[in-house]
């Protein structure tokens, strides 16, 4: 973390950056974040300046580097309205009460049952006009199940959260580290999603982002035909105004995204630029055979094996370290520290990693 985005910092909110630096980190931050002190109005300021307000920006134009889920437990229905928020930061009671592994950061109000919690990704997942779509279902999918869990505010948009480094807010830090997205969903239970080649009804379960981009292509492959004697920046413009035709709808029609309103437009732009690119060049010049269709269907067994096996043994290396870490120092490595340790659930060590406590651990 550079310290020449921390300059205009006060000496306890720069040990706040330096608690949950993955938050002020430059590279994962906007280089100019909106910014707001009342949340009412922002602006666009330099990230050092950005960091001096009430609000900021948690995430970048071109890429997810955080979660954030808005917690207004303080409203009388609320589900959780009698479990108090800071009752869960002081105790680290989140994996207790929840079920769901502590977030980086809590940046909670004095004066009411309402926070804004964040979680640091390890890979940040692109969001930009050339961004592979898969890992931004995978992200959607998580983040709406996380968000159920949590009782989060499903109209929050995540343009503004409240800065976890301002004094305006009482301030916790959790856990250290970023987390993959494969450890976060190893704490939900994701939508199924079916593989049918042509699903023409996209219901909006993994988020407004992937219902335009689901809906956008289908009418991308229906009119693709239609702008064959075009330039490609006609056809460009086409599908980028049909995708801001289609978001101008909203959203309230699906139960899933239900009052979250609309996407910004710099959004609707990147899914429109993507959804062009890839119909210009690809669509109408393959068949897509059975025989091609089992081909990649071979391809995406073997690379999920593949995936599967590389996290597993990310995974053990990081249980071996961690009871190294605590007989080190004298502890008693049972399941429960070495599942805080490396931000996994105790279950998941009961359940997978059985061997390497047999014996020994409780």
């Amino acid at each position: 973390m550079g310290t020449s985005i921390l300059q205009h910092l006060n000496s306890a909110e720069i040990n706040r950056a330096h608690a949950i630096a993955l938050f002020a980190d430059p590279d994962r931050l906007a280089r100019k974040p909106r910014c707001s002190r009342t949340k009412e109005f922002s602006q666009i300021r330099s990230a050092p300046h950005a960091l001096t307000h009430a609000y900021i920006q948690p995430n970048s134009p071109i890429a997810f580097s955080r979660l954030v889920f808005d917690l207004d437990w303080h409203q009388r229905k609320h589900k959780f309205h009698n479990l108090p928020l800071r009752f869960l930061a002081e105790c680290d009671a989140w994996e207790n009460e929840l079920s769901l592994p502590s977030p980086n950061w809590i940046a909670l109000s004095r004066d009411k049952n309402s926070a804004h919690i964040g979680y640091e990704l390890s890979t940040p997942v692109g969001r930009h006009a050339h961004a592979r779509a898969h890992p931004l279902n995978y992200l959607a999918a998580i983040e709406t199940s996380m968000g159920e869990k949590l009782g989060a505010d499903v109209g929050y948009s995540g343009a503004l959260c409240k800065n976890p480094l301002n004094e305006a807010w009482d301030f916790y830090g959790g856990y250290k580290h970023g987390r993959e997205l494969g450890e976060l969903a190893e704490w939900v239970t994701l939508p199924e999603r079916r593989f049918e080649r042509l699903n023409r009804t996209p219901c909006g379960e993994v988020g407004r982002n992937v219902f335009l981009f689901d809906k956008i292509r289908f009418w991308a492959y229906d009119h693709r035909k239609n702008f064959r004697a075009s330039t490609y920046e006609i056809w460009e413009q086409a599908v980028i105004a049909s995708a801001i035709a289609i978001n101008a709808e909203n959203y309230d029609h699906l139960p899933f995204l239900a009052g979250r309103g609309l996407l910004p437009m710099a959004d609707c732009t990147h899914v429109g630029k993507s959804v062009a690119r890839w119909t210009w060049l690809h669509h109408g010049t393959r068949t897509l055979t059975a025989a091609f269709s089992k081909l990649q269907s071979q391809r995406g067994a073997k690379g999920a094996a593949a995936s599967a096996a590389m996290k597993r043994e990310r995974r053990e290396e990081q249980i071996i370290a961690a009871i190294a870490q605590l007989t080190a120092s004298g502890e008693l490595a049972t399941r429960g520290k070495v599942a805080k340790l490396i931000g996994c659930s105790k279950s998941t060590l009961s359940e997978n990693y059985k061997r390497f406590f047999q014996g020994t651990l409780q």
